[in-house]
């Protein structure tokens, strides 16, 4: 005669991360950098994803699928600006909301303790396609071409410089530069709101030489930047 089993009680839910937990782990993952000693749009940049991702964390989300999102937002971004008119404006909120989508992938990697090496890999790819969607859609708005193979080639040194000195040992929390990643970001949604503001108010030649300019401004801060790096990378290595 068997003795009847009592089903084992259902196994309770993972308590949510808290801050310190989150910051501790977020921090793990950016080379030890602390993000409570960020600037304040940064901190509350921070907060906001680690509420959001609190919350489709509970819905079960993965954090590939923010990923996925944020690279098809890269790919309509050129697609939109280049229609014109106000659409460079609609293409800004779309870069928007793939930069916010991938800033929720690394928190919901970080709250469900799936941030992985081959995870920080695909994010390195995804902001250089981003920015290479970026570049495209500032060249179908009238960017001199010239300038815009500049600014190609900068950014891909910067990070080459950037990956090769953590290769050897340099942590890549202590090479911020002036010409990262967020001042690029900054520098296309600004680029994208002026050409739609230009169109609209003048015509596509403004709108083309407005561009332009930014893309100069583009060009100098990651002249800088290296700049900055390369003396970086000198200091630390030596």
């Amino acid at each position: 005669m068997t003795t009847p089993t009592t089903p084992a009680p259902p196994q309770a839910a993972a308590a949510p991360m808290s801050w310190d937990a989150y910051v501790a782990g977020w921090s793990s993952t950016h080379d030890g950098f602390d993000p409570r000693h960020a600037g304040p749009l940064l901190r509350r940049w921070l907060r906001i994803a680690f509420t959001v991702g609190g919350v489709l964390a509970r819905f079960g989300l993965r954090p590939s699928y923010p990923m996925v999102i944020a690279a098809g937002c890269a790919v309509l971004v050129p697609l939109l600006a280049a229609r014109g008119g106000a659409w460079p404006a609609l293409a800004a909120l779309v870069l928007l909301l793939g930069v916010a989508a991938d800033t929720v992938g690394q928190t919901l990697a970080v709250l469900l303790h799936r941030s992985t090496r081959l995870g920080g890999f695909y994010r390195a790819m995804l902001d250089r396609m981003s920015e290479m969607c970026w570049l495209a859609a500032l060249a179908v708005l009238g960017a001199q071409p010239t300038v815009v193979l500049l600014c190609v080639a900068l950014v891909w040194l910067h990070e080459y410089v950037r990956a090769r000195a953590g290769a050897v040992g340099m942590r890549a929390a202590g090479s911020a530069t002036i010409g990262d990643h967020g001042t690029r970001i900054w520098l296309t949604l600004l680029s994208l709101l002026l050409a739609a503001a230009a169109t609209t108010q003048v015509g596509a030649d403004l709108a083309a030489g407005v561009v332009t300019m930014m893309m100069v401004l583009w060009l100098t801060l990651a002249v800088l930047g290296l700049g900055q790096l390369m003396g970086i990378v000198r200091k630390v290595l030596m």
